[in-house]
């Protein structure tokens, strides 16, 4: 999806990987990253929160909740991280990473509430007054009151599938005044996702989804009925610096880019200009041929919805000075579990060969790991980092998880270099 993007506009990455790939610096199967890119892309964001007057949360569930791409982008000002369940929260506070939103995408499990609000997040979505409560129940056990959004959905609204839920706007008010009698809980705004619509192809419109306008009325209904302080209409789903104007004409407060900050957006593939650039690949190894087509191992590769009918690509190679130029069609197929990428022209690559990817991804559900470089905008490639796929930083030697206070010295070592 994005591997034209990549070759014109970070063609050193692409490099970097094969010839690490091949020195067995990083193993099979592997997202490397560019932390000097999203420092870069993390500080145009920054610039455009600035300009709109939009507050930020960054998605971590793209990149794996990775520590260091993290804390170089809250070091640019991009405010706080979602955690989309309570396992990524946990991953945060692992790495002393603050939580600034949780529950749009997964509501927390009754159970895990006492665990997660320990970790202070500044706001906590509920889709339901059962949630509302139990969250003001453990709450009030452990001393506190935790702001909350409410999730608020009507007719004609967009969901994926798998993540419809919230109050119906037309019984907003009722659920809403029910909520304000729970001791331990303040409902500061609303929330949905998602709240921009996508162009699918150029010349196509990008614009906000109907659930934008859901949200926006729905604060207005909660300040002008109830006397609410609204502080967030928060408006998630594909955030870049280009959609922040249309964004905050919409209506939002508050805005969540994780491909953003990858410069992996759709809009990244159709206008490859954009503020940011893409900031990683997929790295795998070509492991045998079958009838004319290469079989690369899987691990990471992912279907995207906004793409079912695009071509993808794939550079296969054992030379990092002649690999952009060796492109192969990927022969997507439909399996449960991606163990293969096959390859067209089979013929032409070797068993063993590197092969790099570059298409949108949602790293949390892959088996993947997930290597840090820096210096490549100097031309001094390092490794400084690799991580698994529950986000524990590993010894490249032995693959074995690095002590914890070990792995906090180095990342912090390394997010230090970024600082200004």
């Amino acid at each position: 999806m994005f591997l034209q993007t990549l070759k014109k506009r970070n063609p050193d990455l692409i490099r970097t990987a094969v010839e690490w790939h091949q020195a067995k610096l990083i193993p099979t199967n592997t997202f490397l990253f560019d932390l000097d890119t999203i420092q870069d892309n993390a500080q145009a964001i920054y610039r455009a929160k600035v300009k709109n007057g939009l507050e930020t949360y960054i998605m971590t569930k793209q990149h794996n909740r990775n520590p260091m791409i993290n804390k170089v982008a809250l070091q640019e000002g991009l405010n706080a991280t979602v955690c989309v369940d309570e396992q990524c929260c946990h991953m945060m506070a692992r790495y002393s990473v603050a939580t600034g939103h949780v529950g749009h995408l997964n509501q927390i499990p009754f159970r895990e509430i006492p665990k997660v609000l320990k970790l202070r997040p500044q706001v906590w979505t509920v889709f339901s007054t059962e949630q509302a409560k139990a969250v003001s129940d453990a709450a009030g056990q452990l001393g506190m009151k935790q702001d909350i959004l409410l999730r608020v959905y009507r007719k004609g609204d967009i969901f994926f599938s798998g993540q419809e839920g919230g109050f119906r706007f037309d019984e907003l008010l009722t659920k809403a005044r029910e909520i304000m009698t729970y001791p331990n809980v303040n409902i500061v705004g609303t929330v949905s996702f998602p709240c921009f619509k996508y162009n699918g192809s150029e010349g196509e419109v990008a614009e906000p989804s109907p659930n934008m306008a859901t949200i926006r009325e729905a604060a207005d209904l909660l300040r002008d009925k109830l006397g609410i302080e609204i502080k967030q209409i928060n408006a998630p789903g594909n955030t870049s610096s280009i959609t922040f104007p249309i964004l905050k004409a919409a209506g939002a407060t508050h805005v969540e880019p994780g491909h953003g900050l990858l410069g992996t957006t759709p809009n990244h593939r159709l206008y490859p200009d954009l503020p940011e650039r893409p900031s990683y690949c997929y790295v795998t190894e070509i492991t045998h041929k079958y009838e004319g087509k290469a079989y690369a191992h899987g691990g990471g590769l992912w279907q995207d919805i906004f793409d079912n009918n695009f071509q993808y690509k794939a550079l296969v190679g054992s030379d990092p000075s002649t690999i952009l130029n060796n492109e192969f069609h990927w022969d997507r197929i439909s399996q449960i579990i991606d163990y293969h990428a096959p390859l067209l022209e089979g013929d032409r690559v070797k068993i063993g060969d590197t092969a790099i990817f570059a298409f949108r991804t949602q790293m949390q559900m892959t088996r993947s790991w997930v290597a840090i470089a820096t210096g490549l905008r100097r031309g001094k490639p390092k490794l400084v980092g690799l991580f698994d796929n529950a986000c524990h930083m590993i010894d490249p030697k032995t693959m074995e998880a690095l002590p914890l206070e070990t792995a906090r010295e180095i990342i912090d070592s390394v997010t230090a270099g970024y600082a200004h």
